[in-house]
C-alpha cells in the first residue's frame, strides 16, 4: 500500500470536498429555506408571487371564485398559517377572523395587511349616487382597495419591505421585484385609462350590484351607483324604484351585475329602466377565469368601456 503523504495540492483539494459535504449534509443549517407565505385571498397570492419571486414559496388558503365576505379558514388552513412565515391578507377589516387567526399564531409568524399602505376610502354621498342606501353604506370602510392599480403598486412596494423584514437575506431582490412590479402596473395603469377614454365624462356612472368600486371610481372619475351595499344585502321596492330614477336622470345606458352574486335585484333594475345588462364584473377580486391581477384588471376595465363606452378594441 502507498503510504507517500498526499502532495500540498492534493490536501487542499481534499479538504475543500470534505467541508462542502459537510456543508451539504448539514441542510437547512447551510442555506435558508425559501420564505413560506401563506396568503388569504386570490389577489394576494398572485402579490406574494409578483413581489417574491423564486425565493418564496406561496399557499393560497382561499382560491379563486370563493365569496371573499363568507370564507372562514378551516383547521387545515390555520395550520397552514401556523406553518408560515408570513401570512399576507387584503386588510381593511376584509378579514373578520383576523383577530382569531392571530390569537393563534405564534410570534415567528408575520401577519402583512396589504392594503393598509393604501389611504382607505369611506361611502359617502358625495362619492356615490346613494338613495335609501345609505343607512348601511354610507360611513362603512371599503375594504375593496384592490381596484385601484396605483394602490396595487403602493402594497407591492409595501409588501416587499415585510417580506425583506421577514427574509433579510433577501432584502433587495424583494424590493427589485416590487419595484419591477410597479412598472408593469404603470403600464396596466396606461392601458386602462386609454380604454375607459372611450367612456364620455357624462356617462361615467357606474352602476353595480353593490358598493364595491369606490377606488375604481375615484382613480378613474367614475360616480358608483350600487343597487345594494357593501356586502351582498337584500334591498326593499322603494330602493330600487329610486335607483331606476337616478339610472334614468344620468342617461345611463349599461349597468353591471357581479360574478358570484345574486343578479336578480340588478336584472330587475336594467329591464324597469330600459337599459343594457353589461357584462358581470369581478368586484370581490375572486375568478376562476381570472386568477392574476392584470386577468383581474383587464376583465373589469374591458367589460365597463364595452358597456359604456362602445365595442372592445
Amino acid at each position: 500500500m502507498n503510504t507517500q503523504p498526499l502532495p500540498r495540492r492534493s490536501l487542499s483539494l481534499w479538504f475543500q470536498v470534505v467541508v462542502a459535504c459537510a456543508l451539504w449534509g448539514a441542510g437547512p443549517t447551510a442555506v435558508r429555506a425559501e420564505l413560506k407565505v401563506a396568503t388569504l385571498h386570490p389577489l394576494m397570492t398572485d402579490l406574494a408571487k409578483q413581489v417574491g419571486g423564486s425565493h418564496v414559496s406561496v399557499t393560497g388558503l382561499m382560491s379563486p371564485g370563493e365569496n371573499i365576505h363568507q370564507f372562514s379558514p378551516s383547521s387545515s388552513d390555520m395550520a397552514a398559517a401556523r406553518s408560515a412565515d408570513v401570512v399576507l391578507a387584503s386588510g381593511k377589516g376584509l378579514e373578520t377572523y383576523l383577530p382569531r387567526l392571530r390569537s393563534t399564531l405564534g410570534s415567528a409568524t408575520r401577519i402583512v395587511e396589504a392594503g393598509s399602505a393604501v389611504p382607505s376610502i369611506k361611502i359617502s354621498a358625495k362619492d356615490a349616487l346613494f338613495v335609501c342606501c345609505p343607512q348601511h353604506a354610507v360611513g362603512g370602510l371599503d375594504p375593496h382597495w384592490w381596484h385601484s392599480i396605483s394602490g396595487m403598486k403602493k402594497a407591492a412596494t409595501f409588501v416587499g419591505k415585510e417580506f425583506g423584514k421577514a427574509d433579510p437575506a433577501n432584502a433587495k431582490a424583494y424590493q427589485a421585484n416590487a419595484a419591477a412590479y410597479g412598472q408593469r402596473l404603470d403600464a396596466l395603469s396606461a392601458w386602462a385609462k386609454r380604454e375607459l377614454s372611450r367612456v364620455p365624462r357624462s356617462g361615467r356612472v357606474l352602476v353595480t350590484g353593490h358598493a364595491a368600486f369606490a377606488y375604481f371610481c375615484k382613480e378613474f372619475g367614475f360616480r358608483s351607483l350600487p343597487v345594494a351595499g357593501l356586502s351582498e344585502e337584500s334591498v326593499g321596492s322603494q330602493y330600487l324604484a329610486e335607483a331606476i330614477a337616478q339610472i334614468q336622470k344620468n342617461g345611463v345606458r349599461t349597468i353591471f351585475p357581479e360574478q358570484g352574486n345574486n343578479t336578480r335585484a340588478i336584472s330587475s333594475v336594467a329591464k324597469s329602466a330600459s337599459v343594457g345588462l353589461g357584462r358581470a364584473l369581478i368586484a370581490d377580486g375572486s375568478a376562476s377565469e381570472a386568477t392574476t391581477y392584470e386577468a383581474f384588471i383587464r376583465h373589469n376595465i374591458g367589460a365597463i368601456a364595452a358597456g359604456l363606452g362602445g365595442g372592445a378594441s
